[in-house]
Formats: structure tokens, C-alpha cells, sequence
């Protein structure tokens, strides 16, 4: 199986395609204001790297946050263009899922996970992971004080937001550093597992998980 991952939802970006169970290249955006100028050319030279087309794409998958707004539009907009040119399924992932299970590796005998993703305005995106990354709820935005209080007793702190929170837990907190960030090449993965269950289907176009609307509002509700 081919898949193609894409992950613009935290600051920079990347894209990776898996070819038979390992990555076969990936690259990172350079700048996130840009990503929407950058994104197809980045891929285009990317399966040039891997000496595939897009006509061998078996399935496309996409970071649909929470993250930042634009980025995520951007992801998901791309994959469902491709998604429609290629006749391939296409599944979303979750970020905070993404970072979770790049740590798995990390992870001490009994320890689960906790990932806290800057939300900025002193805010989080949460969410609790078992030690094998399965999602325990799902994603809440929440105060700094209030996610320290959510830490589970057993759970290790890590995400763009976890030296922010761990000042708030009033107890020892053991945080693991350089996992901040998802990345399409685990996003693919993700999608490769997924895809693979007896029982998967194809679910349509991914969509958003923004947790919170936008900061920008519709006239009419500046209005209210």
C-alpha cells in the first residue's frame, strides 16, 4: 500500500508517503504562512524523491487538528481535492493522536499519556492516551490550571504546551521533551493501521476537529 500523509496543522508542516509499510520520503514546510502556496508543489517533489506518481496513491491521510485554524483548512482542503482526483479513500487524523503515539517508544513500565498542545490566550488542547496511544476522551480545550488538574497520577506531560502546564500539577510530573509536534510521516502510519481493520470504510472527506470556532467571526455574529 502507498500512502500519502500531510500534516499542516501546528506550525511548519510536513508531507511523507509510506510504500510498503515504511516511509519512502517525507519533507517539511518551511514557513506556515505559506502553506497553501507550498503544499502540492512540496508533494509533487516529494514523490519525485520517492520515483512515484500520484496515480500509485492507495490512500491519502490528513492532521485535521485542533491546531491552528488556516493550517487545518489547508491540510484537509488539499486531501479532499486529491481525494476526489484519485478515487482513493481519504482518513483524518487526530493531532494530539499523532503526538501521543510518537512517544509510546518513551514510555516507562505503567505510565500513560497526556498530550497538552498550545491553544494560546492560556489555553490547551488536551487529551488523555492509554501506553499504546489509544485516545482515553476526546480532545477539550482547556484553561492551564484546569489541564494540570485533568493529569492523570499515572500519565507523563508532553506537547508544545507541556512546560506551561506542569508548573500548575503541585506535584512531580514527569514530561517528555521533543514531542511537540505531529508529523505526516505518523499520520500516515496511523492511516495504514486503520485502513488495514476488517472492518474499515471509507467515511467520505475528512473533516475538521477545531474544538473551538475561530477567532474570526461572521458579521452577522459581530453584530449579536
Amino acid at each position: 500500500m502507498i500512502v500519502l500523509g500531510v500534516e499542516t496543522a501546528q506550525a511548519g508542516g510536513s508531507v511523507a508517503v509510506r510504500h510498503g509499510g515504511s516511509v519512502a520520503a517525507s519533507r517539511s514546510l518551511a514557513d506556515s504562512k505559506t502553506q497553501a502556496e507550498q503544499l502540492l508543489p512540496v508533494i509533487a517533489a516529494m514523490l519525485a524523491d520517492a520515483r512515484l506518481a500520484y496515480a500509485d496513491i492507495d490512500l491519502l491521510a490528513v492532521g485535521v487538528g485542533p491546531g491552528l485554524f488556516t493550517g487545518v483548512r489547508v491540510g484537509i482542503a488539499a486531501v479532499r481535492g486529491l481525494r476526489l482526483v484519485l478515487k482513493v479513500p481519504a482518513i483524518g487524523i487526530g493531532t494530539l493522536h499523532a503526538v501521543a503515539t510518537r512517544a509510546i517508544g518513551d514510555l516507562r513500565a505503567g505510565e500513560s499519556i497526556y498530550v497538552v498542545n498550545d491553544a494560546r490566550n492560556e489555553e490547551v488542547y488536551a487529551q488523555r492516551f492509554s501506553a499504546s496511544a489509544a485516545p482515553g476522551d476526546d480532545a477539550v480545550l482547556l484553561p492551564l490550571a484546569d489541564a494540570a488538574r485533568a493529569l492523570p497520577a499515572d500519565a507523563v506531560l508532553l506537547g508544545t504546551a507541556a512546560v506551561l502546564v506542569a508548573p500548575f500539577v503541585g506535584r512531580p510530573v514527569r514530561v517528555l521533551s521533543g514531542f511537540g509536534a505531529a508529523d505526516a510521516a505518523t499520520i500516515a502510519a496511523l492511516a495504514e493501521t486503520r485502513a488495514a481493520q476488517p472492518d474499515f470504510r471509507d467515511l467520505g472527506a475528512p473533516r475538521p476537529l477545531y474544538v473551538r470556532k475561530p477567532h474570526a467571526r461572521t458579521l452577522k455574529e459581530a453584530k449579536r
